[in-house]
């Protein structure tokens, strides 16, 4: 979710154009994403709000924060500059099998419901996909995971974010070599095309199986999704209040097929039950069946 790096390319972006935030600027903001977002930052986070509000508000020729934030809270007029806004908050850095651990995890319960059904066709989840490296990564797995079984594939993988920069990325399925550094040299061959200037487009394939949409996970309850075999939703709960998460989760572990798995990031809601999941015991990552029909 927020960026933890400011990409290449901002120019002088690591500058700050605002004077520091106080305190009380910081509850107005914060008191504003938590409401529109559900996000909810400690004040330790400051500094990246206020890296991100800088950025924005140099584009714009704003130096005043109370009048910029004035300008978002208004609406409707204000919804056009809060959407602009989202953006710079929202995108995160990630890669593709950016937690093998994890991965690996995802691909033994898929590969047990495939074992007990070699006809089922597998539905996965991706929840906060941002560029839709993780969404490939899941659809690499399901590709090769049905050709050891030497069966045709039989997947689909939908990817969810709340920004439409991040979507947009996610359907183009181009990617720099920095972010497919961490795949094996099988799967960059099997799945991308490598274009003129060593950068990855993903292979048509591929994404035939994989769509995005634009989703706010605050919302998640809304989804139509039903019966995923796999709910991926990693370092992004780690954003929201106790209640918030535990909210998300309710509805994910409501929206697993019996058998499905959902597997979330480590430490993000250990203390988290729900009577229809029981807790997988592997080390690799923290992750629930569903038992109850």
């Amino acid at each position: 979710m927020f960026a933890e790096n400011i990409k290449e390319g901002v120019g002088e972006a690591t500058t700050s154009c605002v004077s520091e935030i106080t305190r009380a600027q910081f509850d107005k903001w914060q008191s504003l994403l938590l409401d529109r977002l559900g996000l909810a930052l400690s004040f330790d986070q400051c500094s990246r709000l206020q890296m991100s509000l800088s950025i924005r508000m140099r584009e714009i020729s704003c130096d005043d924060i109370d009048t910029y934030y004035e300008q978002i809270s208004e609406l409707p007029a204000g919804l056009p500059e809060w959407l602009t806004l989202v953006e710079r908050l929202v995108i995160g850095e990630t890669r593709f099998y950016r937690d093998a651990h994890a991965m690996a995890l995802a691909y033994v319960c898929l590969k047990q419901l495939v074992q007990e059904n070699p006809n089922k066709s597998l539905a996965i989840w991706s929840v906060g996909c941002s560029s839709g490296e993780e969404s490939y990564t899941l659809a690499f797995l399901c590709d090769h995971l049905f050709g050891e079984f030497g069966k045709p594939p039989r997947f689909g993988v939908t990817g969810v974010d709340v920004s439409k920069t991040a979507i947009d990325m996610a359907r183009a399925g181009f990617y720099d070599a920095r972010r497919v550094a961490d795949l094996p040299k099988k799967w960059r061959r099997n799945y991308f095309e490598t274009g003129a200037l060593g950068d990855f487009k993903v292979k048509s394939f591929i994404t035939q199986r994989v769509c995005f949409a634009r989703q706010n996970i605050v919302d998640i309850g809304r989804s139509p999704v039903r019966q995923q075999h796999l709910i991926f939703c990693q370092n992004v709960l780690i954003y929201f209040s106790k209640e918030v998460r535990h909210a998300i989760l309710d509805s994910l572990a409501k929206r697993l097929a019996p058998g499905g798995c959902l597997v979330i990031g480590a430490g993000e809601a250990l203390e988290w039950s729900h009577p229809s999941v029981e807790r997988i015991k592997d080390k690799r990552a923290l992750a629930y069946v569903r038992t109850a029909a």
